[in-house]
C-alpha cells in the first residue's frame, strides 16, 4: 500500500497537486490544487467500499470544491488527469475544426462545381528508400509515430507539392485513433516578426493549451502522449541571410526541439527540400543525436497525373499539345480533375491557356460571391501588388490588422474607384471593402494562427511570376518566392518558361547549386552548367537533357533518381554517385574516373551505361597516403579537437562530398576498414558506422595518431 500511496502521490504532483495528509485517512487521499480564486480538493478512494462522505463534507466546510475518485489503477488515475487537464475531447474537436477549415480553404480554390477533397497519394521515399503511390505514406508515418523511443519524423517536398496537407491528415489520424494522444499541430509561418524558434514553440503550447503550463506540456510531449506537428520548418529560415547565420540559426532550433526529444516523443517537420536541412552540418546534428532518438526522413515526390485524372481525361490530355510533364502540380491537377466536360473540352483546344483559364474562373466567380466590382483583371493586379509587398517585407502570412492595414494605406485609392461604381444604396462602407478583401477567395486566414497568406503557394508563385515578367531591371527575392513563381510557371509555354528563367538569372546566383539544378529541371526540363565539388541530394533527373550544355567536376550525387539520362564522359568527370537509381539511361565515351557506388540499375542502363569501376570488382591497393584517406575518414567519427569519438554513425556521402582525396581512394579505404572491423553498417540505409569494440580504439587512435 505504501508504494502505491507513492505512486498515485507522483502522478497528481506531476500535474500540480500537493498530498496533503493532514487531510488524509488511511483509505482515503486528498490533493489540493489552487485554480484561480477556487481551491479545488480531489478525495481518492482507495476502497470503493469505503464511504468518504464525511470528508468531503469536512473539506467543503474548509471552502474546498470537491470531486471524489475511485482508484482502479495507476494508468486510469493519470489518463484521467491527462483528460481533464488536456480536455481531450475539447482539444480533439478543435483541431477537427481547424482540419475542416483548411479542407473547406482547398474547395474553396478551385472554381468549379462538385470539388471534393480527397488525400490523393505520391510516391515517396523513406530514408532513402523508394515507394511508389500505392504504398500509405500516412500509414508508414502513423506507424513511426507509434513505435517506441523518441522520434523525429521530417516530411519534405518541393514547395506546392502536398506538405501540409500530409501534415494535416497525419495529425488527424493520431487526433482519431484513440483518447490517450492528442496532437499540437502549429503552421510555422514566415511573418514580419522577428522569429526565435524557441519563443515560436512556447507560444504555440500557450495557444494550444492556455489552462495548462508549459512544463507540463513538454513534460506529456515526452511521455509521447502530445505528438508534436510542425507545418512549414523552412518558413523560419531566411536564406537570404549570411550562411553562418543560417547555420546558427537552424543550429538553435534544432537543438530546441533536441531537448524535448526524451523517452518516447514524437515530433512532425514537415519542410521544403533546403539545402539547410540536407547538408553536412544537418548530417553532423542528427549524427550526434543517433544515441538520444530516432530519425526518418519522407521525401514526397512529384503526383502522377494519371492517378489524379484517370485513363480517359489523361489520354486525352496526351492527345493535345499538353506537356503532362509539367503539369504534375496538385493545384492544376485538381482543377483539371474536377472542371466539367464542357470546359475541359476547351482547355484542350487552348493548352497553353490552362494556367490563365483557371484564374480567370476563380476571378469571376469572386465578383459574384462578394458581390465585388472589380473586373478580373483589376483582382489580378490587386493582388499582383500584394505579392510585390510580400517581397519586399520577406513574408508570406501576417495577422489580418496588418493585411488590412497595408490596404488602407496603399489601396486606398483603388478601393475608392471601386465603392464608387455601387450605386448609393448598395455601396459598401470603406471598412466593409476591407472586409472583402481580406476575404478574398485568394487569400486564406488559418483558423490555427489567424495569419492571411495566399491560399497556396501556387497562387503566390502565380502572382509573383506576374511581377517577376513585368520587371525591367535586376530582380531579387529570396529562394521561397523563387521557387514559388517556378512551381507556379512550370505549366507554360516552352518560351514562356524560357523567358521567365531568364528574369530570374539574378536570384538564382542567391540559390545554392542543388536549388538551382532543381529548379531549371522544372522549368525547362534540363539541367546545366558547371558544377565543382557540389553535392546533389534524392533529385529526381527525369530529362534527356542533362549537362549537355556545360560539365560535372568532383561532384556527388546521393541517392537521387535518373531517367532517359544521357551521361557524356566528356564533360563529367571525378563525380560520384552513391545509391543512385538509373532507368533508361544511356553513357557516351569511356568512363575513367566517376564511380558509382551502392546504384540500382534497370535492364536497359546496366547495358547502355559504361559504369567503369564496379562496386563489386577489386579497387586498385592505393598504398600511397592510405593512412592519410584512412584518417580522413575517421575523422568524421572523431573531429580534430574533440577529446573523444563525437559521432557514432555518419552517412556514406559525408566521406565523398567535398573530399580532395579521389572517390575510389575513399571507397577502397572504407571497404579496407570494413573489413579490419573497424566500420560497420548502420541501421539507416547508406549509413556506417564506428566499431569500437575490443582494440579497434586502440587502433582507431593509431591512424588518427592522437
Amino acid at each position: 500500500m505504501k508504494f502505491i500511496i507513492e505512486d498515485i502521490t507522483g502522478i497528481y504532483h506531476g500535474y500540480g497537486f500537493e498530498y496533503r495528509p493532514d487531510l488524509s485517512t488511511t483509505r482515503a487521499l486528498v490533493f489540493t490544487i489552487a485554480q484561480g480564486v477556487f481551491d479545488n480538493a480531489i478525495i481518492v478512494n482507495l476502497d470503493k467500499d469505503t464511504s468518504v462522505q464525511q470528508l468531503s463534507s469536512e473539506l467543503s466546510d474548509l471552502g474546498f470544491q470537491i470531486k471524489v475518485e475511485i482508484f482502479h489503477s495507476l494508468k486510469e488515475t493519470e489518463d484521467r488527469l491527462f483528460s481533464g487537464f488536456f480536455s481531450v475531447p475539447r482539444t480533439k474537436a478543435a483541431f477537427k475544426r481547424d482540419y475542416d477549415a483548411h479542407i473547406k480553404n482547398i474547395v474553396n480554390a478551385f472554381p468549379v462545381k462538385g470539388a471534393v477533397y480527397s488525400y490523393f497519394r505520391s510516391p515517396f521515399t523513406k530514408d532513402s528508400h523508394s515507394y511508389n503511390a500505392d504504398d500509405n505514406i500516412l500509414q508508414h508515418i502513423k506507424d513511426e509515430v507509434n513505435s517506441e523511443g523518441p522520434k523525429l519524423i521530417l516530411i519534405e517536398a518541393a514547395a506546392g507539392f502536398g506538405k501540409t496537407c500530409t501534415a494535416y491528415e497525419i495529425a488527424k489520424l493520431i487526433s482519431e485513433q484513440d483518447d490517450e494522444h492528442i496532437v499540437l499541430f502549429a503552421e510555422l509561418s514566415r511573418d514580419r516578426q522577428a522569429k526565435i524558434f524557441n519563443h515560436v514553440l512556447h507560444k504555440e503550447l500557450a495557444r494550444s493549451f492556455p489552462a495548462v503550463s508549459p512544463d507540463l506540456v513538454v513534460r506529456e510531449i515526452k511521455k509521447g502522449k502530445v505528438i508534436v506537428v510542425l507545418d512549414g520548418f523552412d518558413e523560419l529560415l531566411n536564406e537570404r541571410e549570411e550562411e553562418k547565420f543560417q547555420f546558427e540559426k537552424s543550429q538553435a532550433m534544432l537543438e530546441t526541439i533536441g531537448k524535448i526529444l526524451e523517452q518516447n516523443a514524437k515530433v512532425v517537420l514537415t519542410t521544403r527540400k533546403t539545402a539547410i536541412l540536407q547538408g553536412d552540418d544537418f548530417d553532423g546534428w542528427v549524427s550526434s543525436q543517433v544515441e538520444k532518438f530516432d530519425f526518418t526522413r519522407f521525401s514526397l515526390k512529384e503526383p502522377s497525373a494519371r492517378s489524379w485524372l484517370g485513363n480517359e481525361r489523361h489520354e486525352k490530355l496526351e492527345g493535345s499539345r499538353v506537356n503532362i510533364k509539367n503539369l504534375s502540380n496538385p493545384v492544376l491537377l485538381s482543377f483539371l480533375r474536377f472542371v466539367d466536360e464542357e470546359q475541359f473540352e476547351a482547355i484542350l483546344k487552348q493548352p497553353d491557356r490552362i494556367v490563365e483559364k483557371y484564374f480567370e474562373l476563380l476571378l469571376i466567380r469572386e465578383r459574384g460571391r462578394q458581390t465585388l466590382d472589380m473586373s478580373v483583371d483589376e483582382q489580378a493586379e490587386f493582388m499582383k501588388r500584394l505579392a510585390q509587398h510580400m517581397m519586399e517585407c520577406n513574408f508570406t502570412r501576417d495577422s489580418k490588422e496588418s493585411i488590412i492595414s497595408y490596404f488602407s494605406e496603399f489601396e486606398m485609392e483603388t478601393i475608392e474607384a471601386i465603392r464608387s461604381r455601387y450605386s448609393a444604396e448598395s455601396r459598401p462602407t470603406f471598412e466593409a471593402m476591407l472586409e472583402k478583401l481580406s476575404n478574398h477567395a485568394l487569400l486564406d486566414r488559418s483558423s490555427i494562427d489567424e495569419k492571411i497568406g495566399f491560399i497556396n503557394n501556387f497562387v503566390l508563385g502565380h502572382f509573383v511570376a506576374l511581377d517577376v515578367m513585368e520587371a525591367t531591371e535586376e530582380w531579387l527575392a529570396d529562394s521561397i518566392f523563387v521557387e514559388a513563381a517556378v512551381n507556379a510557371y512550370s505549366a507554360r509555354t516552352a518560351e514562356s518558361r524560357k523567358l521567365i528563367w531568364e528574369k530570374l538569372k539574378d536570384s538564382l546566383e542567391y540559390c545554392s547549386h542543388e536549388d538551382r539544378a532543381k529548379l531549371e529541371i522544372r522549368l525547362l526540363d534540363q539541367v546545366s552548367g558547371t558544377y565543382a565539388n557540389c553535392s546533389f541530394n534524392e533529385i529526381i533527373f527525369d530529362t534527356k537533357s542533362f549537362f549537355e550544355t556545360g560539365s560535372l567536376t568532383a561532384c556527388c550525387f546521393n541517392g537521387c533518381t535518373f531517367s532517359n539520362c544521357t551521361f557524356d564522359y566528356s564533360k563529367i568527370k571525378e563525380s560520384t554517385f552513391i545509391s543512385c537509381q538509373f532507368y533508361n539511361c544511356s553513357s557516351i565515351g569511356k568512363n575513367n574516373n566517376n564511380e558509382f557506388i551502392s546504384s540500382l540499375l534497370d535492364e536497359a542502363s546496366k547495358n547502355a551505361i559504361d559504369l567503369g569501376v564496379y562496386p563489386e570488382r577489386a579497387l586498385p591497393n592505393i598504398q600511397e597516403g592510405e593512412n592519410d584517406v584512412k584518417a580522413f575518414i575517421l575523422e568524421k567519427f572523431w573531429p580534430v579537437g574533440k577529446e573523444t569519438v563525437a559521432f557514432a554513425h555518419r552517412p556514406m556521402v559525408i566521406f565523398y562530398r567535398g573530399s580532395t582525396y579521389p572517390s575510389q581512394a575513399i571507397t577502397e579505404a572504407v571497404e579496407s576498414m570494413r573489413r579490419d572491423g573497424l566500420l560497420v553498417s548502420a541501421k539507416r540505409k547508406n549509413w556506417i558506422g564506428l566499431n569500437l569494440s575490443g582494440n579497434n580504439f586502440l587502433a582507431i587512435r593509431e591512424i588518427l595518431g592522437r
